[in-house]
């Protein structure tokens, strides 16, 4: 059943083939096979209507090759079945094993008045059974990603408690913060794997992962349009800066901001960062719902000892020289663009959003303390004080992941930016990573 429409073009158009075609998900589906039953829940057809398995036949890695080779009649995810599928009791128990084994995570869900109440909705969630497979390939074969999923689960629902969201919005989020990146299965793993220099066509891949999870969920009536919406803007920014469509507020749902903010804290919260999830929200305030924000900082915050602190680690001399040389190259490329930067133009145009980015990071160095046209003379004022020392270099750390961000964004952007000299622009992004 298709429901309305959402606030953007047909997502479905955005995809260069369709999920249930896609190489990566079904290696995936099938190398659950080696680990455990995986059998035909019914006559397995091409479109062209040759019968390829019959029900009831194991699948497994053997029969990778024919599965891709044959565009399907019905999607993998509604012809097969495994035993000991992920449902709501399995969500719960997986749910509870997290909170036990991680105390801010267990400190969160405690001080939202009831703890008990992230297990119950997952108990008694009701997921189709093409999800609940999906879900399960993904507990068997990306466990991290699985494992996310459910701490995003966790983190989303003890903000709506806080921010005393409907039940309906509860479930619709619950169910949106659990299936969000049902989409990564569909991108080649080795792209995440650590070390790996993601290229800008490879970044554009990752980039669709949203629009594939919605595209998966979309037929099911379980996922109400506010739960679609959730997925399929959870990586947009307040301020335009995120994916898949460079959405502002307020067109960005409420629960996808929620989901964003879970996102980013479940990154931090595993490193038992708290100072650097702080600085990092205090720095990208402009991305970020304030509310939602503040709920979180509210259940974080401590009342006794036992806080766990950022280690000093990198050179912050270093940093603060990555800052100035950045903030050099801009303005030899802001003199050249500013002549080609209209009058008026919106944070939208091509050029627009890149004043508007840098512009807010000069904000950003001089709300730090720092002085844009002298940066590297701040490191002597800290040099005597190991305190502020360790809170600047908490700053830069995520000064400096916002300038990798903003080369990213170029790179993506990069076909809009015709007029501009591609060298300088290079340049620019040799210098903001």
């Amino acid at each position: 059943m298709l429901k309305g429409p959402i606030m953007v073009s047909d997502p479905l158009s955005q995809l260069s083939e369709l999920p249930e075609e896609n190489p990566h998900y079904i290696r995936a589906a099938t190398q659950m096979g080696d680990r455990r039953d995986v059998i035909a829940d019914q006559d397995i057809f091409a479109e062209n209507g040759m019968k390829l398995f019959a029900k009831g036949a194991k699948i497994s890695s053997h029969q990778f090759d024919l599965l891709t080779k044959h565009k399907l009649s019905r999607a993998l995810d509604q012809v097969l079945a495994t035993e000991r599928s992920v449902d709501g009791g399995m969500l719960a128990f997986e749910a509870g094993k997290i909170i036990e084994h991680d105390s801010l995570i267990a400190r969160i869900v405690a001080r939202t008045g009831d703890p008990l109440a992230i297990k119950h909705q997952l108990a008694c969630l009701v997921l189709p059974l093409p999800i609940r497979f999906r879900l399960t390939v993904m507990q068997d074969q990306r466990a991290e990603l699985f494992e996310h999923a459910l701490r995003n689960c966790i983190i989303s629902f003890a903000l709506a408690q806080q921010l005393k969201l409907s039940a309906s919005d509860k479930t619709a989020l619950t169910l949106a913060a659990l299936c969000h990146d049902l989409g990564e299965m569909h991108t080649d793993p080795e792209l995440l794997t650590s070390g790996h220099k993601i290229t800008s066509q490879e970044r554009r891949y990752i980039h669709v992962h949203p629009i594939t999870s919605y595209v998966v969920v979309h037929t099911f009536p379980e996922f109400s349009l506010a739960a679609e919406n959730a997925i399929l803007q959870h990586h947009e920014r307040l301020d335009g800066s995120g994916y898949p469509y460079g959405l502002r507020k307020p067109a960005i749902s409420r629960l996808a901001q929620i989901i964003a903010i879970a996102d980013v804290a479940d990154a931090v919260l595993r490193r038992f960062d708290l100072q650097r999830l702080d600085v990092l929200f205090t720095l990208l305030r402009s991305r970020f719902d304030s509310p939602a924000v503040k709920a979180l900082r509210d259940l974080l915050h401590s009342t006794g000892s036992g806080e766990h602190h950022a280690v000093v680690g990198k050179d912050t001399s270093l940093q603060l020289a990555h800052i100035a040389d950045f903030l050099q190259s801009w303005l030899a490329l802001h003199a050249m663009l500013e002549g080609q930067m209209k009058e008026g133009a919106s944070a939208d145009s091509p050029l627009g959003f890149l004043f508007e980015r840098m512009q807010s990071i000069r904000a950003l160095i001089v709300q730090a303390g720092l002085n844009p046209d002298d940066v590297q003379a701040m490191h002597t004022f800290g040099q005597n004080d190991p305190e502020m020392l360790a809170e600047l270099q908490a700053m830069l750390s995520e000064m400096e992941w916002m300038l990798y961000d903003l080369a990213n964004e170029i790179e993506r952007r990069s076909p809009a930016l015709d007029g501009v000299s591609q060298e300088a622009l290079k340049d620019l992004i040799f210098h903001l990573r």
